[in-house]
């Protein structure tokens, strides 16, 4: 049995092929590469993955294992379980990058043995205080947009920041949503979680420091969905956030938010 093991600085650029099979056994390697020397991406994609953001033994990162889709995004379609990315460290040499350096590696062994038992890593509090997600399936097709509502627009679509987000997911055939959106009779606070959990993609606004948005962007975060922060660019953002790569827009300016409809596609079109 083999399965892959992916670690990249950013989730929305894939490996380069210059970096896929690094820290591979050389014969491993040859099994999964074309008469040419190229990567055989066709049998990569059979193989059990994990993808793991670029980590530190300190990190709080989060890794995921799974299965590849059929495009060469090398993002999972199908997520099995998700573990701290520092249990890698299992899997990977003591005397190598471990999990400072983006690559595509390959292995030969059960990885579900090799990593431990992945439940042990999830042990809810059973507490009325404890926020419960509903099990919803995931809308390949769908973002979810967090940002501050302006009561002065009566139709989502008149807040001109969320027209120019809506018509970049209508030209790639994604369905765009706010929680204002939804006119069912429920808590609010469940509508949020489950627009999360049904979307694939999260565009977060982080104009305004809304705490809100930061709150619904972690929760986005944490259930490892794909987040596209946003901002005016006249916020400064908080420390944290400034290393996560965020389109900047003048939100007075129409054609600064006709940039962000092309960036944000841009963003999309490398998912």
């Amino acid at each position: 049995m083999f399965f892959n093991v992916i670690i990249r600085a950013s989730e929305f650029f894939p490996v380069e092929s210059d970096r896929i099979f690094e820290e591979t056994d050389l014969a491993i390697a040859a099994r999964f590469k074309n008469p040419d020397g190229t990567p055989n991406f066709e049998m990569l994609q059979k193989l059990p993955t994990i993808t793991s953001p670029e980590y530190t033994d300190n990190s709080s990162t989060i890794a995921q294992i799974g299965y590849l889709g059929a495009d060469l995004s090398q993002r999972l379609s199908s997520v099995v379980a998700s573990f701290p990315s520092v249990m890698l460290n299992r899997i990977l040499a003591p005397t190598g990058w471990r999990g400072s350096r983006t690559r595509w590696m390959v292995f030969k062994g059960d990885p579900y043995r090799m990593l431990g038992d992945l439940r042990s890593n999830y042990n809810p509090v059973q507490s009325e205080a404890v926020l419960k997600f509903p099990s919803v399936p995931i809308k390949d097709n769908r973002i979810a947009v967090m940002m501050p509502f302006n009561p002065a627009y009566l139709n989502p679509l008149e807040d001109p920041v969320y027209r120019a987000i809506w018509n970049a997911a209508d030209q790639l055939g994604y369905e765009c949503r706010r929680v204002d959106e939804i006119k069912t009779p429920t808590d609010i606070t469940q509508d949020i979680l489950r627009l999360i959990e049904s979307s694939r993609v999260v565009i977060a606004d982080l104009s305004g420091a809304n705490p809100n948005v930061y709150y619904e962007m972690g929760l986005a975060h944490a259930r490892g969905r794909i987040v596209i922060p946003i901002s005016n660019s006249k916020e400064r953002l908080p420390f944290d956030n400034r290393q996560i790569r965020t389109i900047f827009f003048h939100d007075d300016d129409e054609y600064s938010l006709q940039g962000l409809t092309k960036s944000i596609i841009a963003t999309l079109e490398k998912l």
